[in-house]
């Protein structure tokens, strides 16, 4: 998590919005039964070659799962976007690639069509 803090400069951030992004990813991990290192490890995996490499199948899961904890921790419309891209800027600090979908006004928090 100190990571995460430390590259993202989240340290500048006010307390009160430093607190909730933390509790924000604690209760995520209490969702998911995982600290914030079996987040991360999680979505790894080892390369026949022997380098480590981000698991693609586990990312779509690890997104499926961002997008269900926001929907059963009530957020909606930009609130459940801007907390499941809290969530993921923790992993992407800390080294995994991944996205969600971006707020647009008026869209009600759905993703754009492709």
């Amino acid at each position: 998590m100190r990571r995460w803090f430390e590259s993202a400069r989240l340290d500048d951030d006010p307390a009160e919005i430093q607190a909730h992004k933390l509790a924000l990813l604690a209760d995520f991990c209490d969702h998911t039964g995982q600290n914030p290192g079996e987040l991360v490890s999680g979505l790894l995996r080892t390369t026949k070659d022997g380098h480590t490499a981000i698991a693609a199948k586990k990312r779509i899961t690890m997104n499926n799962t961002i997008e269900e904890f926001v929907e059963k921790s009530g957020f909606t419309g930009k609130d459940a976007v801007v907390n499941g891209n809290i969530i993921r800027g923790f992993l992407v600090h800390n080294g995994i690639f991944i996205q969600g979908r971006a707020w647009r006004e008026g869209s009600g928090g759905s993703p754009a069509p492709s």
